[in-house]
């Protein structure tokens, strides 16, 4: 085993899980290796970051609320290109496909952020994030190894 080749992996993972694979693919490290290094790596930031966000969530509405008493209140930001999509996918597919797009293709962090603050009261919400990392492991590594391995 390459250790540090896979703990490379399962850092990347857990910011940038697309690409996590790449590395492995191309240095020839065995496949399951580092499927189950970039799977690990991204439950693991999922997992922190999706139950910090309530936290931070609950923090910023407070902070709001006070803001509002003292007459602070910021105009209200426009919606972004990413906001538009998010909401979109969430109309569209609802928890299946916010748990499935979101840590995948804006980040394991941000995607848990947005997961929580949409779906956090879902008990499966995070299962189902779990879920897709894994199937998304497999598939990506898949497609690392087919096009570099």
């Amino acid at each position: 085993m390459d250790w540090h080749i896979l703990g490379s992996t399962f850092v990347l993972a857990t910011f940038k899980f697309l690409i996590s694979g790449i590395p492995g693919a191309k240095m020839g490290i065995p496949f399951w290796e580092i499927t189950i290094s970039s799977a690990l790596g991204g439950s693991f930031s999922a997992f922190v970051f999706y139950f910090a966000s309530e936290r931070v969530i609950a923090f910023q509405k407070k902070r709001q609320e006070l803001k509002a008493l003292k007459g602070n209140i910021k105009p209200k930001r426009k919606f972004t290109r990413a906001n538009k999509w998010v909401v979109k996918i969430k109309q569209t597919f609802g928890i299946l496909g916010i748990t499935l797009l979101a840590p995948l293709l804006l980040s394991v962090p941000v995607g848990s952020m947005v997961c929580a603050k949409f779906y956090s009261e879902n008990k499966y919400t995070f299962p189902l994030m779990l879920l897709w990392i894994g199937m998304n492991s497999v598939l990506l590594n898949l497609l690392w190894y087919g096009l570099f391995g």
